[in-house]
């Protein structure tokens, strides 16, 4: 009966777990990464490759497909899959949130019934359901988003208990445990690449070369199974990963090296401030595992020697993740998987001393048990206030974005409302959906266009006017809105809206809500209107006796702030991304882009008329001959010229691609858009770009 009642008891505290998440206030129209995972679940669904592979993330995206299917086929809707979930993506989103809470419920259950079973220690169980609540990034992750952070608490959990069944088993050479650790390994390492400190615990744990190499193989074949939706994007995907490791900046960025020293210690630092908990519980297995080296005699040693490595396996992963992380920390999130193992390390903690302290006297492990889930208990509740204040403040946003819905929808029926896309944060559906299609191919760009045709967005990284994926004059918003524009989205500082206006955008604050505001462009005072790219003074002079060249840039000079690319006399070019230092044609700099469906420059040639000749022409990098030059008016649909064949290779082997064409008489407008775009699997660099005309 007393077994049967501690079964019992263990429900509790996944029970507490799923109740509390499903009724937990998250930010709605949070773009970044819900809508992101819930656009590439919907690819995946459709039998389309995926967007987004950076972390892969490839398990939560597939799961997410199978949910949203099935979410649909219950609704009975009228609406086809991808219009159903478009129209109402803050529903499905909702679904796909709540079912990981009750995904990781159950694993909470399942933990707490094992570690009893296996070890029988019900305080154990106990301990290891109660010690997520110890990290408030850990609970409220788990409670607020899509993301990969779901599945990799699930991970951790399910190797915890393979590892525990591995402790007791009394044949741990068993060519089983390889294969399962394996599995596992590479379903983490398909979630999220911050997985990989923790692949060290089975490497050193299970004995024997051959075991070692099993469960090496293993894990890649796994990693393939699990990330089949990405194959195609593989390339990009490593090459990601290879530039977060050779450069000093966040998500491979910055300088070219492996850390920034200053830069690295200073996030150490901020690691410690920031998880207590994890630090404390990491102290105290060294302090452990010391006494266990140092005090017990050498020739009883073997009597410890099991747990003594496990605990010791454990705090490397640990320690391993958070040296890994400094090198990129932004947010607390990427180390998860050390946080997880934390109420693992107490139990090992346990396991270790309980040995040691029963010889001693026998009642005092159960007394140390006790004192252990009580301190963690403590700790836990601690933070509810934390979470509650988060809860609060969620739910505060969520009603001040409602408001602001409101007021535009009652106010501002007449007006252009432009949304903010990678300027601050927007909290509107579309906003959301834009974001989530960029993520994902822009597979979803014709639907949405159909959905939603009059939706509006200010891109900040090009400093242009959209219709979802494509560039709108100023001079159209201005013939259908006259002085009737607003741009809605996140609060700017003083600094951020003197940027704006010397970038060509006046506005004038109406009013906020929470952390949204609504402002009014001033249209007449605003240079964007005039020009949204500054026109090009020309550089001409005859070539050949009959070209004309009218610009040519080798991507050398840059505005003082970095922030743009410009010609030799010191007019603005275009945005500076994608410029790099490690290969070049000529100078330093060159564009590179990443495999697959990736865009750089983005530069608009104006005065063009119908009947003009154009040659552009652009030297590429060896070794992929997939990377695109591109013409196009701003509609594509009007106008579209591409050309990736080389028609000239120099000494080291960099390809001259040529594209020539004239403008027809259905042009319309007098800005052609021209850009590259790498459709190939490897990265590509370009450099010593040239536009001739007749």
């Amino acid at each position: 009966m007393i077994k049967k009642l501690k079964f019992l008891l263990l429900i509790i505290i996944p029970l507490f777990f799923l109740i509390t998440g499903l009724q937990f206030e998250r930010v709605k129209y949070t773009s970044d990464p819900e809508s992101a995972y819930l656009m590439n679940g919907v690819n995946i669904a459709m039998w389309k490759t995926v967007g987004h592979h950076d972390h892969p993330g490839t398990t939560v995206q597939t799961y997410n497909a199978l949910v949203l299917r099935m979410t649909h086929f219950f609704r009975f809707s009228d609406n086809d899959f991808q219009t159903d979930v478009l129209l109402n993506s803050e529903y499905y989103i909702e679904v796909l949130r709540k079912s990981f809470i009750a995904v990781n419920a159950y694993v909470l259950l399942i933990l707490g019934l094992v570690t009893f079973l296996f070890l029988g220690s019900f305080l154990a169980g106990l301990l290891l359901q109660i010690a997520p609540f110890l990290s408030v990034t850990l609970v409220q992750e788990l409670f607020t988003k899509i993301a990969p952070e779901q599945f990799l608490f699930t991970v951790t959990a399910v190797l915890t208990m393979l590892l525990i069944k591995f402790y007791i088993s009394r044949d741990q050479c068993w060519k089983g445990y390889p294969l399962l650790f394996g599995l596992i390994g590479g379903f983490g390492m398909a979630t999220k690449i911050t997985f990989l400190p923790i692949l060290v615990i089975p490497f050193l744990l299970l004995k024997g070369k051959l075991n070692k190499l099993i469960y090496v193989v293993s894990i890649i074949f796994s990693f393939v199974l699990f990330t089949l939706p990405a194959v195609p994007r593989y390339p990009a995907m490593f090459d990601w990963v290879f530039n977060i490791g050779t450069h000093t900046g966040i998500y491979g960025a910055g300088n070219t090296g492996f850390i920034d020293s200053a830069v690295y210690f200073s996030s150490l630092n901020s690691i410690i401030e920031n998880n207590k908990s994890m630090i404390a519980v990491m102290l105290l297995s060294v302090v452990v595992l010391l006494f266990t080296l140092f005090v017990v005699k050498n020739h009883r040693f073997k009597e410890f020697k099991k747990e003594f490595y496990l605990l010791l396996v454990v705090l490397i992963a640990q320690f391993g993740s958070i040296l890994m992380v400094a090198k990129h920390y932004a947010q607390n999130h990427y180390l998860f998987p050390a946080i997880s193992l934390s109420g693992f390390a107490l139990v090992l903690v346990y396991l270790l001393t309980s040995r040691y302290m029963k010889e001693k006297k026998p009642s005092i492990p159960k007394f140390f048990m006790l004192v252990m889930f009580v301190a963690v208990t403590i700790g836990s509740l601690l933070n509810f206030p934390y979470m509650i204040t988060s809860y609060e403040a969620n739910r505060l946003l969520n009603q001040g974005t409602n408001e602001i819905s409101s007021l535009l929808e009652r106010d501002y029926k007449d007006f252009g409302k432009i949304y903010y896309y990678y300027f601050r944060y927007s909290l509107s559906e579309y906003s959301s959906l834009k974001f989530g299609n960029v993520f994902s191919r822009q597979d979803s760009t014709e639907k949405l266009m159909q959905l939603f045709p009059d939706k509006l967005f200010y891109n900040a990284w090009e400093k242009s006017f959209q219709l979802w994926e494509e560039n709108i004059s100023g001079k159209e918003l201005v013939e259908k809105f006259g002085n009737k524009l607003l741009l809605v989205g996140g609060p700017l500082s003083s600094e951020e809206l003197s940027s704006l206006e010397k970038d060509g955008l006046k506005l004038k604050k109406l009013f906020d809500r929470m952390e949204q505001v609504v402002y009014q462009i001033d249209v007449e005072k605003s240079g964007l209107f005039k020009d949204l790219v500054p026109r090009v003074s020309s550089q001409n002079f005859s070539l050949d006796g009959q070209w004309i060249v009218s610009l040519q840039n080798d991507f050398e000079t840059f505005s003082d702030d970095k922030q743009w690319i410009l010609l030799k006399d010191g007019t603005k070019f275009c945005k500076n991304l994608g410029l790099v230092n490690d290969k070049a044609r000529s100078g330093k700099y060159a564009f590179k882009l990443l495999g697959l469906d990736n865009y750089g420059m983005n530069y608009e040639f104006h005065g063009v008329k119908a009947g003009d000749l154009f040659q552009i022409s652009v030297w590429r990098s060896p070794g992929n001959n997939e990377a695109f030059l591109v013409a196009s008016a701003e509609a594509d649909k009007l106008f579209y010229e591409q050309s990736k064949e080389s028609v000239e290779t120099d000494s080291n082997g960099w390809e001259k691609v040529t594209l020539e064409f004239k403008v027809p008489d259905s042009f319309k407008g007098d800005n052609l858009k021209i850009y590259f775009w790498n459709r190939g699997d490897s990265s590509v660099w370009l450099d010593d770009l040239q536009i001739a005309k007749q």
